[in-house]
């Protein structure tokens, strides 16, 4: 009997763990900007539509606090010129090193001035032919221009 009770709650309690993830990532898709306190970036599907969202996580790292967001999608490249370049590099971000979006895997980095005096944000983005990821880290630093 003891058995059958702790199959059952294991069961139970598996399932109440899968439907809060598909609510987070719900949620997550319906998102229009990634929010740290002061500052609001725009987030992939406010700017390029709806995609699929398959992970998020958030937490405190060695270089602040972050935020990540993994999207699949059908046209990479697309969205993130869309996002990057016009979204973003348009509008007081800056490229921390050169990347090519039309060499798939890639990576990208990005960075803009926190709102909060004497704190950044980064963004890192990883890319691949059938999606790409997304996180943002906030943390003391400054962004000096050369």
């Amino acid at each position: 009997m003891k058995k059958v009770i702790c199959i059952a709650l294991a069961v139970s309690l598996a399932c109440m763990f899968m439907l809060a993830g598909c609510g987070l990532f719900n949620n997550a898709k319906k998102l229009e900007a990634y929010e740290f306190g002061a500052d609001s970036v725009p987030t992939i599907n406010s700017v390029v539509g709806e995609r699929k969202v398959y992970g998020v996580s958030s937490g405190k790292g060695t270089g602040g606090t972050y935020k990540e967001y993994s999207y699949e999608s059908e046209t990479v490249t697309e969205d993130l010129i869309a996002y990057l370049i016009e979204g973003l590099l348009e509008n007081n971000w800056y490229a921390l090193a050169d990347f090519d979006l039309n060499s798939l895997p890639g990576t990208a980095q990005l960075a803009a001035e926190s709102e909060d005096s004497g704190q950044i944000i980064i963004m890192d983005v990883t890319y691949e032919q059938d999606g790409y990821t997304i996180k943002l880290t906030k943390g003391e630093g400054t962004l000096t221009l050369h």
